[in-house]
């Protein structure tokens, strides 16, 4: 051991015990992980995992976490301290921020089954022993803090939401992945989640590099992140693929596979991963399953010229969303932006098996790109987790192969009665189950509004409600929406939702309706949707507006995505809704 460094790999169960408390430094940039970065993270564990009995991968690796102890370095040298220690982090910030959120919403979701696990995880993210209760392990700075410990690592009944107008978008980050964490977590069953929870704190390691001061810590940071490349997934497989080709081909597939890394970039490990799904080897490691792959499909050459440049080609076409030289060009590069909208990767593996193969026949590409958007979406209007969803695209692949992907009665993609039906329950307040999926639903609305793709891109908009979710108690609000439950539910309605940039959502509020129009036009940037184009020319807003806008939207999405929504569309059965409602208020009472 080194005498000024420890170094040692551990669980994340040990991690987030003692003696690690943690600080953000005043150097260190805020949070800046997306859902995008933080689902990614959760949709490799859950691949790490696999969907059998067996795990796919023994463990998972989270890299190096570099922190500093300025005290009671000898202590570190016998090793870990017996007393808590307060340690800066220099390197690993945002995956500590994005793992003590995991916790917290396993924590959450235990919590609300009754389990007894949760007081275990509760005890990760949050040590006790202070007066006024536990406090979160992990220190932030400023209104991060405030966020990550009232809104994320306290429990549910100590838990408080704070004011959207005056947080940073640091702040708003931690609260978007902690939402994203719990809506793909909800649809899990509590044994599938413990199994989750479990690999998470037992299967899942990093290997934590302790400093004695901020000018080693320094230095240690930059020989980790700058100097030397590390040998990388693809680099060995370069290596196995290249060895065992004829020397008469190795230059000509060397400069192949070197224009293909260089085109995919950042991408091209992603490549790998999917290729070997396609090939029925997703529960294998990414380097074991290409071995397989290229066993499977006779050797080197083979794997070059059947699987690795045509699947190379459809997997660009989904990185670059683009398609070209054909009259079905513009809607193919349609159908490819609003799948990328949806920020995981389940459809990516049927996608590039189906390019792959029709990749010279526009109209079959588009046909299937068509399917792929309705069922993508489908599922997410059913709120299901990530691992029920790629186990529903795995089910594509395979009729990808038989034939019956397109098959009325046979298809993977055809939604059940019961599917249909939760649909339509969820998208009575469809913000409230799931805010993202709330605004692409909203984004895809906007596009058929306008009679053409407005290329909007998500993450610059965001949802706005036009009658206000607390709207004040004496207020015109309350004189056109009088009756509390139907306020109630037309607040959270799709008639009731507009797209604005995040000034603007700031900025609106809870003011009353003229203001929030001056503020929804005075404030755009740029093109204004549609969608919130429609509401400039209303004079007022009322339950009769919102319950029309609701059901144009519903009608419209029933059409593009072949929905029955009837239930829904069905005003009496709105009616028995709102009156089991107040029966349930009733007896409840």
């Amino acid at each position: 051991m080194f005498p000024n460094l420890f170094t040692a790999p551990l669980r994340i169960i040990e991690l987030f015990s003692d003696p690690f408390r943690y600080t953000v430094p005043p150097y260190q940039r805020r949070y800046s992980w997306t859902t995008k970065e933080a689902g990614q993270l959760l949709d490799d564990i859950f691949l790490a995992i696999g969907d059998g009995d067996e795990l796919a991968e023994a463990d998972y690796f989270l890299g190096a976490i570099l922190l500093t102890d300025a005290g009671a370095q000898a202590e570190w040298r016998n090793g870990l301290p017996r007393t808590p220690r307060t340690l800066e982090i220099v390197d690993g910030q945002q995956r500590l921020i994005t793992l003590t959120i995991l916790i917290a919403v396993l924590r959450d979701l235990a919590q609300q089954d009754g389990l007894p696990w949760s007081a275990k995880l509760d005890g990760l993210i949050n040590v006790t022993g202070n007066p006024v209760g536990a406090t979160s392990r992990l220190q932030l700075r400023g209104c991060d803090n405030d966020v990550i410990g009232l809104c994320v690592a306290a429990a549910q009944g100590r838990r408080a939401e704070p004011d959207g107008d005056s947080l940073e978008p640091s702040a708003e980050a931690i609260l978007e992945v902690r939402d994203h964490f719990l809506a793909e977590l909800q649809g899990l069953s509590p044994a599938e989640r413990w199994k989750l929870a479990d690999y998470l704190l037992t299967r899942c390691h990093a290997v934590v590099i302790v400093a004695n001061d901020i000018d080693h810590g320094h230095r240690m940071f930059s020989v980790l992140n700058d100097r030397g490349r590390p040998l990388a997934r693809k680099d060995i497989i370069k290596a196995e693929v290249l060895s065992g080709l004829r020397p008469e081909i190795a230059e000509t597939m060397l400069a192949l596979w070197n224009a293909t890394e260089r085109r995919l970039g950042e991408e091209f490990d992603a490549f790998f991963s999917h290729l070997r799904v396609i090939e029925g080897k997703g529960r294998l490691p990414i380097i074991a399953g290409i071995r397989a792959v290229r066993e499977q499909a006779g050797g080197s050459e083979r794997f070059m010229t059947n699987l690795f440049l045509p699947a190379s080609e459809a997997f660009e076409m989904i990185c670059r969303g683009i398609h070209e030289g054909a009259p079905e060009s513009a809607e193919i590069t349609r159908r490819l932006r609003y799948l990328k909208w949806l920020g995981s990767s389940e459809w990516v593996p049927p996608t590039m098996k189906w390019l792959t193969r029709y990749r010279a026949n526009p109209a079959e590409i588009l046909r299937f790109l068509e399917l792929m958007e309705r069922f993508s979406f489908a599922l997410r209007l059913l709120c299901i987790g990530a691992g029920k969803r790629a186990a529903r695209f795995s089910g594509v692949m395979s009729a990808i192969d038989d034939g019956t992907l397109f098959d009325a009665d046979l298809s993977p993609c055809k939604l059940t009665a019961d599917e249909q039906r939760h649909i339509t329950y969820n998208l009575r307040n469809l913000h409230e189950r799931h805010p993202q999926t709330c605004k692409l639903v909203l984004l895809r609305l906007n596009d058929e509004l306008a009679g053409a793709p407005q290329n909007l891109d998500p993450a610059d908009w965001t949802v706005e409600h036009v009658l206000p979710q607390s709207p004040g108690r004496n207020g015109q609000w309350r004189q056109w929406f009088p009756d509390n439950d139907e306020r109630e539910y037309l607040t959270q309605s799709l008639g009731n939702l507009v797209l604005v940039r995040r000034t603007q959502n700031d900025k609106a509020s809870n003011q009353d309706f003229p203001r929030k129009k001056a503020i929804y036009f005075k404030y755009a940037q740029g093109e204004m949707p549609a969608l919130t184009r429609e509401v400039q020319e209303a004079e007022v807003w009322t339950p009769v507006q919102v319950r029309e806008r609701e059901e144009r939207f519903l009608r419209i999405l029933a059409h593009i995505w072949q929905l029955d929504l009837s239930a829904l569309l069905d005003r009496s059965g709105e009616v028995n809704w709102f009156t089991a409602r107040r029966r349930r208020a009733v007896s409840s009472a």
